[in-house]
């Protein structure tokens, strides 16, 4: 069979599961929603069409750990949903070439006001470090293999640039709740100074430097459009957190957030939290592995969520306007690690309380991811190869 065949071959194949999985999907779509909107999903999506693959060796898993951001709103309507799938075409490996793979990093774009398929596209061979993560107005940044791309919410590159990696460490970039500021870290060893992390602020249009901060090595940071705080790996026990000011107004003897004699300091450090996530430039919430969540404005508790039987996790995803963020909990077996119930929570800054909870079944194996629509209206969330939709109450 020839190229040319091929190729037409390849197209209509991929025409017709574009139609079929959307046929799928606005069969699956309830626009109205249910009587029961805290447990019934308005939609159900099974990624096997799409060619998702279960992960089977180490590497696969490591790779799916390291995926970020596999479900992300782009705007109100719009759900990108990110996996790994075979490589039909592997390809040789080459010199100074991109080497051939059997696994490739591929995202789907989901209308969910039409309840159809948007968009479906491959990036590249899969990887530490891939992600997806949403911008303002419909942007997104690709990270893989050793480049990063922005791109228009129709799949239009705006600009990219190749990676510069120390070692064999790839950076990582986290964008602002805002999708305004973007950030990328870079970790390297020095031999007399021991782990160090730079801190670049990027131009999301352009991805140019615009400013950068040397700091003491980290591997868990959140930002805003403003700040950055991190936690420094050397520092083991008690929670402490640092903050890096991009006006360079942060404190010049000591990088810390919180005065170490303050309450809120000595709050955070005996609570056994280990992660902090900002919701907005001004509220930083403070959880991760610990029954509680604490969100603190200008150094001072706002409010605090309790469940004492209960494991919250360190990954929190904000609403765009900051009103509404998400976060998992857990039930574990005894003393030990093993989960035995999981839901997911959506939080409301305004009422001061969760206004909507559903369980997450079965129990992924692989991957559990979660996001939040930037109005705050729809939840979305991951169990390895099935992606649920909610709706969430409307905001008063």
């Amino acid at each position: 069979m020839g190229a040319h065949s091929k190729s037409k071959l390849s197209s209509m194949k991929r025409y017709c599961r574009v139609v079929l999985v959307s046929c799928c999907l606005v069969l699956l779509w309830n626009p109205l929603g249910s009587c029961n909107e805290a447990t019934q999903p308005i939609l159900s999506l099974d990624l096997r069409k799409f060619g998702y693959l279960r992960p089977v060796a180490e590497r696969d898993f490591r790779a799916y750990s390291f995926l970020q951001d596999s479900v992300a709103f782009l705007d109100d309507g719009t759900l990108a949903v990110s996996f790994y799938s075979k490589n039909d075409q592997p390809g040789l490996s080459r010199r100074e070439s991109t080497p051939g793979s059997e696994v490739v990093f591929q995202s789907v774009l989901l209308d969910l006001v039409a309840g159809s398929l948007k968009n479906e596209r491959t990036w590249g061979n899969a990887g530490n470090w891939n992600a997806l993560h949403p911008l303002e107005n419909g942007r997104f940044l690709i990270q893989n293999e050793e480049c990063v791309r922005v791109y228009s919410g129709e799949i239009k590159e705006i600009a990219g640039k190749k990676l510069e990696v120390p070692g064999d460490i790839l950076p990582r970039f986290a964008v602002s709740p805002s999708g305004r500021s973007l950030y990328e870290f870079q970790d390297w060893y020095d031999a007399k100074r021991g782990w160090l992390t730079r801190i670049d602020v990027l131009d999301p249009a352009t991805l140019l430097t615009k400013k950068s901060k040397l700091t003491p090595g980290h591997q868990s940071e959140s930002v805003s459009d403003t700040r950055v705080v991190y936690i420094p790996t050397a520092l083991a026990g008690a929670l402490r957190l640092f903050v890096y000011g991009i006006d360079d107004s942060s404190p010049a003897k000591s990088p810390d957030i919180f005065d170490q004699n303050s309450g809120t300091a000595k709050i955070l450090s005996k609570s056994g939290c280990k992660s902090a996530t900002f919701i907005d430039n001004a509220i930083l919430a403070v959880t991760g592995d610990c029954p509680s969540l604490m969100l603190i404005r200008s150094g001072q508790e706002l409010d605090e969520i309790r469940y004492p039987e209960y494991r919250i996790g360190g990954e929190i995803r904000p609403s765009r306007g900051g009103q509404r963020f998400v976060f998992s909990r857990a039930r574990m077996k005894g003393r030990s690690s093993r989960i035995t119930s999981l839901e997911v929570c959506v939080y409301d800054l305004a009422e001061h309380r969760v206004v909507l909870t559903t369980a997450v079944f079965p129990l992924p194996q692989q991957k559990f991811a979660f996001a939040i629509s930037p109005d705050g209206s729809l939840l979305a969330a991951q169990a390895d190869g099935l992606v649920r939709v909610w709706r969430v109450a409307s905001l008063r």
